[in-house]
């Protein structure tokens, strides 16, 4: 990145699957949005009720879709399911996903977490590895982990 892309990135952006799924800490600015507007994104998912991305900066063309988890919790499964929802249809129509929470650690690592036990087929002790070595700092309480364990187990269940 430049130096001028570092400094209109949302705080903690990177990319776990290039070209398909980043992940970052809340985008506050028009800087931040445009930002991940010319790094391809067009559907941003915002899991912390409490810090959304301002509105009025979402371009034409860039989905938005609010999951609302609470701070250190863990999702539900139809959470979980619902964002891989979106992860799969903007497979499909050639589109870009980013996820992010407050810091795009704790709520946003498990989805990503998540998002590698689905369409990497990674067991989900190495996604929680993987995505820590490239994301220091992910899944930040044991129930997260844990969540992450029964995602596997009920995908294998389905």
């Amino acid at each position: 990145m430049s130096r001028d892309d570092v400094s209109h990135a949302p705080f903690n952006f990177s990319w776990v699957v290039p070209g398909k799924l980043a992940c970052t800490g809340w985008p506050q600015t028009q800087e931040n949005i445009q930002f991940l507007a010319d790094k391809g994104i067009t559907h941003l998912v915002t899991l912390s009720r409490e810090r959304r991305p301002p509105f009025e900066a979402i371009p034409i063309g860039m989905n938005w879709t609010e999951i609302p988890i609470e701070e250190f919790e863990a999702p539900t499964l139809a959470e979980v399911d619902r964002f891989m929802d979106i992860c799969r249809r903007a497979e499909v129509d050639g589109g870009v996903v980013c996820v992010h929470c407050y810091h795009g650690r704790g709520r946003t690592g498990v989805m990503a977490a998540c998002y590698l036990v689905k369409f990497q087929d990674l067991a989900p002790e190495r996604a929680i590895t993987n995505l820590r070595m490239m994301r220091p700092g992910s899944i930040e309480t044991y129930a997260q982990e844990r969540f992450v364990i029964k995602y596997h187990d009920a995908l294998r269940r389905k």
